[in-house]
């Protein structure tokens, strides 16, 4: 089923709820933006406790597909701006990996990656996020990837959006 992962899981390690004016169709229409522009590095972010290391941070997210996921390139761009033209989801599961370099004589490291699944259920104005923790270093916490998300779906809604972390505990 097209932006469902079958096995995403029944656990996860944090819970934040999105409350904003715009309408469902938007809100899906500017994650979509966001991630893409995540993928090609046009939407940077600085999270200083990654940064002030001198680690760079880059980022694949991909869209679901039952049991896949597709990179959000331009042409899974077009292909999901078109769908929700035409329709809107009450779930939309994403993979985020988050990878490290750092700079070693003169080359770029990769440094071990953190993969994170995300599962946006769309409320009437309310968009409660789940965040699972796959696997990785954790350098990038979760508490840092909501802010963000927030971060740069703000940019994108322009409308008043806010955010309520519930962390779950330790992992």
């Amino acid at each position: 089923m097209e932006g469902i992962y079958t096995h995403f899981p029944d656990t996860y390690h944090c819970a934040a709820l999105f409350l904003h004016k715009a309408s469902r169709r938007k809100f899906q229409k500017s994650l979509i933006s966001l991630f893409y522009e995540m993928n090609m590095g046009v939407e940077s972010f600085d999270v200083q406790s990654i940064t002030s290391h001198g680690i760079k941070i880059a980022f694949d997210i991909g869209i679901a597909d039952e049991l896949t996921f597709n990179f959000i390139d331009d042409e899974e761009r077009k292909k999901w701006l078109s769908i929700l033209n035409k329709r809107e989801f009450e779930i939309l599961d994403f993979l985020l990996v988050a990878r490290y370099y750092v700079s070693k004589d003169g080359r770029e490291r990769p440094l071990r990656f953190d993969y994170y699944m995300l599962r946006f259920l769309f409320g009437h104005r309310s968009v409660e996020l789940r965040i699972y923790h796959e696997r990785g270093t954790r350098r990038l916490s979760i508490e840092d990837l909501v802010d963000l998300l927030y971060k740069g779906l703000s940019k994108r809604i322009g409308e008043e959006l806010s955010m309520r972390l519930e962390p779950l505990g330790t992992f």
